[in-house]
């Protein structure tokens, strides 16, 4: 992608990454659906401790925050949030958790939410030994190509080593990526 197009998606997106940022739009703290809001924020994972952003967040916009429908849909989201299959799907991309869980679906929740964040260090690890090998191999290729043209001797023996050291280190990883399978991470699926 080039520079130009790069920019241009990124002032496209860049009003929606700052929509993300805010914690309650003016809109939003005057339309006062503070049940449904509360729903919604459990059922992300969000903390109690958001209704007090919330809240002074509105203050400034002139409105007032019934905190107790707000907390009383929290708690009808959180258990929406707080089951095995959302914590196993949390932790596998890799999100963080707020600790809303409570009682017996916690542990539950918490049992899932490691597996799957394990599962996404695996495969992060394992994108990563498979960049560096894709850097690797294009590195021993351009060595290999200035070694074709080079003269003099001491420029020879330069490429070589590094040449050889590319090859060493291209070997170690392939070692490493064969503990993922002959069919890489998708196998794990």
């Amino acid at each position: 992608m080039g520079t130009v197009n790069r920019l241009r998606t990124l002032l496209l997106a860049l009003p929606l990454l700052l929509a993300g940022c805010a914690v309650v739009s003016e809109e939003e703290c005057q339309a006062g659906l503070w049940y449904e809001r509360g729903i919604q924020d459990g059922a992300r994972g969000r903390g109690q401790s958001l209704i007090y952003e919330i809240a002074q967040k509105c203050q400034e916009y002139g409105a007032r925050v019934d905190s107790e429908e707000w907390l009383r849909g929290h708690e009808e989201g959180v258990e929406q949030f707080c089951t095995p299959k959302n914590g196993y799907y949390q932790g596998r991309r890799g999100n963080s958790y707020e600790g809303v869980c409570s009682g017996p679906t916690a542990d539950l929740f918490m049992t899932e939410y490691r597996r799957g964040l394990a599962d996404y260090r695996v495969e992060q690890e394992y994108r990563r030994l498979v960049d560096r090998r894709d850097y690797l191999e294009r590195e021993l290729y351009t060595v290999r190509a200035a070694l074709a043209g080079a003269n003099d001797e001491e420029t020879i023996r330069t490429l070589r080593f590094h040449r050889n050291s590319l090859a060493r280190e291209l070997q170690l990883l392939d070692m490493q990526l064969h503990r993922y399978g002959v069919f890489g991470f998708d196998f794990f699926y």
